[in-house]
């Protein structure tokens, strides 16, 4: 199942990002049919996000924000992963529930318009996952996780989005609590003027120099695919992903979000989290967590 969704995504990318290169009129002309039956003719909320992105390109002090960038003060886990950090923590405090949970992620197109097409480029990103323990007697990072991308994307028809790349996950700690693993990506969006969603397929590669070696099951508990449904109802936006559908839920996650704007550039925000992978130490371990804070930027 997992293969047959990756080669689904691949496909749709590939062959709807070159359909421009096709001899056949014929060909051309249904795929055109097709995309215009699937989504609608207004500008949608993915086309936004993509002027904003080459805005903030052409400012070389602005920031164009790719995942969700937030800090939540107060995050609340039912069951921390409490023995895997035992003798590993200051004092060898135990484990607290509430901790601060801190996610900011930016992405860089660094050859815009590649090849002279205006809806391609080349970008990398990077997403950085934090867990404070703020609240311990001796405050310290319980686990930061790390992510660069390196990625080609195509805007290959009104409101929908192609990307391809690779990308590193890791924790940074060396030793028997490191976790890291190496994926090539695809994944394809489409949005309406108030919605959004996402496909995303991987597979682990050279696994010999990072997951074999630290956490040879990863692929096990966290999958190969991810699903994502924005939707905005006036000015709040309500989110949900879902990993690793193959296991029928009984491994992956739910991840379920809210936020409201306050200010222009600012919104409350909650989260609520359900599975394993909360962070990458925890890709084994089943958590249930919820956390509320502010958001500089949501999927939408």
């Amino acid at each position: 199942m997992k293969k047959i969704i990756l080669f689904i995504v691949l496909c749709l990318g590939f062959f709807s990002s070159f359909s421009s290169w096709a001899t056949d009129d014929n060909v051309t002309k249904k795929i055109d049919e097709t995309l215009e039956k699937l989504t609608p003719a207004e500008r949608s909320a993915l086309e936004e996000r993509l002027a904003k992105t080459r805005k903030a390109n052409d400012n070389p002090f602005a920031i164009a924000f790719y995942r969700p960038t937030y800090v939540m003060p107060f995050y609340y886990t039912g069951s921390p992963y409490s023995s895997i950090y035992r003798g590993h923590t200051p004092s060898n405090q135990n484990i607290m529930h509430s901790e601060l949970k801190a996610q900011l992620s930016f992405v860089v197109p660094v050859f815009p318009q590649l090849f002279g097409n205006p809806n391609s480029s080349l970008n990398i990103a990077y997403t950085q996952l934090n867990y404070w323990q703020v609240y311990a007697s001796s405050q310290y990072f319980r686990e930061t996780n790390y992510e660069p991308e390196i990625f080609y994307e195509n805007h290959f028809y009104r409101n929908w989005l192609f990307r391809f790349g690779f990308d590193h996950q890791s924790n940074g700690r060396g030793g028997e609590l490191e976790r890291s693993w190496n994926r090539a990506v695809s994944s394809v969006q489409v949005s309406g003027g108030n919605w959004l969603v996402g496909v995303k397929a991987w597979v682990p590669i050279f696994k010999g120099q990072s997951s074999d070696l630290h956490n040879p099951h990863i692929a096990h508990y966290l999958g190969y695919e991810n699903i994502l449904f924005s939707y905005k109802l006036h000015n709040t936006t309500l989110s949900a992903q879902v990993q690793n559908l193959e296991s029928g839920l009984n491994r992956g996650f739910i991840e379920l979000s809210v936020s409201h704007p306050i200010l222009k550039h600012m919104s409350v925000y909650a989260q609520y989290f359900a599975g394993y992978g909360q962070s990458l130490i925890e890709y084994n371990h089943r958590t249930q967590s919820v956390g509320i804070g502010i958001a500089l930027s949501d999927w939408l």
